[in-house]
């Protein structure tokens, strides 16, 4: 592919070629368009970025007064009439002719040449394959915070849950044990209060007895069974057992006791959870990267700060 040799700069790669409107360039010819290669690079945006905001045509001409871009028509009727105009390959070729004097006259120690700008782009590719490594660096960071959640997570949770099956395990052992008390102490009193009972009914037996014998009116039948009914009652055992419960709750200091520990164990695992805490908020050890010509990410100069750097 040829390149233009009326496009502006005349770059050493392949010139785009624009379709000048204006009839300053050699390009207003339709047959001359017609034998030069269009290579435009994202035409639509390249374009419009060229074109004049108030003209709408391109900018192929720069105006040395104002030391900017113009159009043809900004020259005639436009902001830049009767300023000098020129066409840009005409500036370009007056600004390099410039450069290069001051470099042979020793005021510039630089070019921008095409060794430097391969260099430049060298450079660029480097700093692009660091950002590229230090991503995936990032990435593996932000993959690590995620497992170290998801690891904290499950530990922890798997702890609290054997803190409360304890308390629920000894929960259910001491009111167990309340439980298992009272129907073995309720067995005890209501076999008493069935010995009683018993005791009772014979005594009330022997009572109805006597009664119906205070009727007797056979002096000898009436002597003769009073008698036997005197053995009875004098064979029963009248005498009775009885049960006195007294009034259990918890003491008020066992209260205090017990709210006592729980303060120090909930504060003792509030520290070890404080170490944990600190571990979580100090996993990130902020980096900052030094490209070199041969970037590795075991070579990376890091130096560690309490926040993220500033860009």
């Amino acid at each position: 592919m040829d390149a233009c040799n009326f496009s502006i700069g005349k770059p050493q790669a392949v010139e785009v070629y624009l379709n000048h409107e204006a009839t300053l360039s050699k390009h207003s010819s339709k047959d001359t368009q017609k034998d030069l290669a269009l290579v435009v690079p994202n035409a639509g945006s390249y374009l419009e970025e060229r074109r004049c905001a108030e003209h709408a045509e391109l900018l192929d001409c720069y105006c040395q007064d104002d030391l900017a871009c113009v159009c043809v028509m900004c020259s005639i009727v436009g902001s830049h009439k009767g300023h000098k105009i020129v066409t840009l390959k005409e500036e370009n070729d007056k600004q390099k002719d410039d450069w290069l004097g001051a470099v042979n006259a020793g005021q510039l120690d630089y070019w921008i040449n095409p060794v430097i700008l391969s260099q430049s782009m060298k450079s660029i590719q480097e700093n692009k394959n660091t950002m590229t490594k230090a991503l995936m660096h990032l990435q593996k960071s932000e993959d690590q915070i995620k497992n170290n959640k998801q690891t904290l997570t499950i530990q922890l949770t798997k702890l609290f849950q054997e803190i409360k099956s304890h308390v629920d395990q000894k929960e259910r052992q001491i009111l167990g044990d309340i439980q298992s008390n009272e129907k073995k102490q309720l067995a005890d009193v209501f076999a008493l209060k069935k010995k009683v009972e018993e005791k009772r009914d014979v005594a009330l037996h022997s009572l109805q007895e006597l009664q119906m014998l205070s009727k007797q009116l056979d002096i000898f039948l009436f002597l003769k069974d009073f008698r036997l009914a005197q053995e009875r009652v004098e064979k029963q055992n009248s005498s009775s057992e009885s049960v006195e419960v007294l009034t259990v709750d918890l003491d008020p200091s066992v209260i205090r006791d017990v709210r006592s520990h729980t303060e120090v164990y909930i504060s003792n695992l509030d520290n070890l959870m404080q170490v944990v805490h600190g571990k979580i908020v100090n996993q990130t050890q902020w980096c900052r990267a030094t490209p070199a010509a041969e970037f590795s990410l075991d070579d990376v100069a890091c130096e560690v700060f309490p926040s993220p750097p500033s860009p």
